[in-house]
Order: structure tokens, then sequence, then C-alpha cells
């Protein structure tokens, strides 16, 4: 065999086996940035739904007490 197909054998092994080695770690990498993204979209999610359930519970709180007054001056017992 000369130097030529000596290179060319190398190039063929060496070259798939770099490929595979960059390919995972770019599947890495994405699985690693993807679940970095969901954690950050569940804490987000999480704040909003506190934030949403106070909202409600403060509208809620003020429509008691809307009633209360409007029983209290149209409804006097």
């Amino acid at each position: 065999m000369n130097e030529i197909q000596i290179l060319t054998i190398a190039i063929a092994i060496v070259f798939p086996i770099s490929a595979l080695m960059y390919s995972n770690k770019r599947v890495d990498d994405l699985r690693t940035d993807t679940k970095t993204g969901f954690d950050g979209l569940k804490t987000e999610m999480n704040a909003m739904e506190k934030r949403l359930t106070q909202h409600l519970d403060n509208a809620f709180n003020h429509m008691e007490l809307l009633l209360k007054l409007h029983e209290a001056e149209h409804h006097k017992k």
C-alpha cells in the first residue's frame, strides 16, 4: 500500500468517528439547553400562577365586600 491509500483509509476511519463524537456533544448540549429552558419556563409559570391566584383572591374579596355593602344599603333587615 502506498502512502495515499493509507492516508485515505485513515481519513475514512477518523472522520466518521470524530463526526459522531461531535454529533453526540451537540445532542448533549441541546438536551442541556432544553432542560434549562423548561426549568426556567416552569419557574416563570409557577410565579404567574401565584400572581393570578392572588389577583383572583383579591377580586373575590372585593366582590364579597361590595355584596355586603349592597345588602347593608338596600336590604336592611
